[in-house]
């Protein structure tokens, strides 16, 4: 019996990587034009990116970026015929003046054209490079950016999807990695929107579902028109959207079903058909700003020219209310104000943290001595006599009596009560002799040599002080600063 003939089957639509050229390799463009590679600076979805600089112009900042994919591969070959459409920088400058626009966050265009190396034939474009990605900055940052921030991006990504609009394409894949900051003087401030990968005109004919080009983009920022496969403008604002919430929230809702590609849709058309429950139960902290952006991508329709004012006024309006001006640094990471000690000491009260700053005591002529200047007390001494802990000091007659605040029952000697740290003066600081003479360290247990003070008589007297090191008391715990080695009377029987 004859063979029944098989069926051919399709090809998989699998793209292949390039090898990695030389530094140093020198292309020409379309134009003759001569650009020579610098180090990697990445890898695309289907090639490898370097850092270029003009032939003949030595620049080791390298301030251009060279896309590279091997020829048979077709994205960076459609990607290029977007940016000869819409990236040319004279259409560009002419936008920024109409719009009275300083910096437009639209890639520049430099040139493309093909390469052979090693047998191989390679397709190369070129266009300015560009800084750190938000994704990264996101990811360094704890998953998440202060709001300030994200309206700011707000703005200036809308501004570029109102060029991009204006010139009959849909961007379709925004998301931090596409998201760059300038390299520029002047630009470090400014997102630049990337990679025009799946830009393709937008549609305003009848809205019919192409399986073909179901599901397209970046599966979590994707807009619920992308997941059919058409390509519209208020596709865009919705995947805009996403990002902004991501970056105020951390996370989406559907981000733990990303392999089911239906059910991530069917949670976005949830969210779209009620978009002020779905916010309260998911994003309960979300500022308002949100609410009003999504009830209007909401109500647009599929045809419908997005009003690009009234929606970089909501957040020039909440920047207005955080008192922050539109222009200005783009600030990433979010600052803890909170105790240094708050997230070790979480369940402990106020009183349980020592402060940084003890309560200086209240000076008296009466009963302190001056620090700075030597002098001699004849008689008994004040009750509460302070000594420099720098210079030595005579003193004839009773020791003075060093008070010491009431101990809690129980308390051990060299602890003091909690509820007093904070309040505790110099004079409270020490124990009183006879609480000294009970501790291990006391005189009575002290080897020191016994001697006469110069001067006097050998003859017997009542106890003299003098000052020791080796016997100082030991300061009480629990004070943050602690005065070990400071002098003291010691009373010699």
């Amino acid at each position: 019996k004859p063979k029944k003939p098989t069926k051919r089957q399709k090809k998989a639509n699998v793209y292949s990587f390039p090898d990695r050229l030389p530094e140093g390799e020198v292309l020409r463009d379309s134009s003759k034009k001569e650009w020579v590679l610098g180090p990697t600076i990445g890898k695309g979805g289907f090639g490898e990116i370097y850092s270029a600089s003009e032939n003949g112009k030595s620049d080791a900042t390298h301030p251009y970026a060279i896309k590279i994919e091997p020829h048979e591969n077709g994205p960076l070959f459609m990607e290029k015929n977007v940016y000869i459409k819409i990236a040319n920088r004279a259409d560009v400058a002419s936008w920024k003046q109409s719009k009275k626009i300083k910096v437009l966050g639209i890639p520049t265009y430099y040139g493309s054209g093909t390469h052979n190396f090693d047998n191989k034939k390679y397709r190369f474009m070129i266009m300015e490079r560009y800084g750190s990605d938000l994704w990264s900055l996101f990811l360094n940052n704890q998953r998440k950016f202060p709001p300030a921030t994200v309206y700011k991006c707000a703005i200036q990504i809308i501004n570029a999807l109102n060029y991009i609009h204006d010139k009959d394409y849909i961007h379709g894949d925004i998301k931090g990695s596409n998201l760059l900051l300038g390299l520029k003087s002047g630009t470090e401030n400014y997102v630049f929107l990337v990679d025009f990968g799946l830009a393709c005109k937008y549609t305003t004919k009848e809205f019919k579902r192409d399986p073909k080009q179901a599901h397209n983009g970046t599966i979590e920022y994707t807009s619920c028109d992308w997941h059919q496969g058409v390509p519209t403008r208020r596709g865009d604002f919705e995947i805009l959207g996403y990002n902004l919430l991501q970056w105020l929230c951390s996370t989406l809702p559907w981000e733990n079903d990303l392999k089911n590609k239906e059910k991530v849709y069917e949670k976005k058309k949830e969210f779209l058909a009620n978009t002020k429950d779905y916010m309260d139960e998911h994003f309960p902290d979300v500022p308002k700003v949100m609410y009003e952006y999504f009830e209007y991508v909401s109500k647009m329709k599929y045809d419908e020219c997005p009003n690009y004012k009234y929606c970089k006024e909501l957040f020039t309006k909440e920047l207005e209310r955080l008192k922050v001006p539109i222009s200005g640094n783009l600030e990433f990471s979010i600052k803890n104000k909170k105790h240094k000690l708050m997230n070790i000491l979480k369940n402990e009260s106020d009183e349980e943290i020592p402060l940084k700053i003890r309560k200086t005591p209240v000076k008296k002529s009466s009963d302190k001595i001056s620090s700075r200047k030597n002098k001699k007390i004849d008689g008994e001494a004040a009750a509460a006599v302070k000594i420099s802990s720098r210079k030595h000091k005579k003193i004839d007659g009773v020791a003075a009596a060093v008070m010491s605040p009431e101990r809690i029952p129980g308390t051990p000697v060299f602890e003091t009560p909690k509820n007093n740290i904070s309040m505790q003066s110099d004079d409270d600081i020490f124990f009183t002799p006879e609480e000294y003479n009970k501790s291990s360290g006391g005189l009575k247990n002290s080897s020191a040599k016994k001697e006469t003070p110069k001067g006097t008589r050998k003859v017997k007297k009542p106890a003299e002080t003098k000052l020791s090191w080796k016997d100082a008391p030991t300061v009480k715990a629990g004070l943050r600063s602690n005065k070990a080695g400071v002098y003291v009377k010691k009373t010699v029987p």
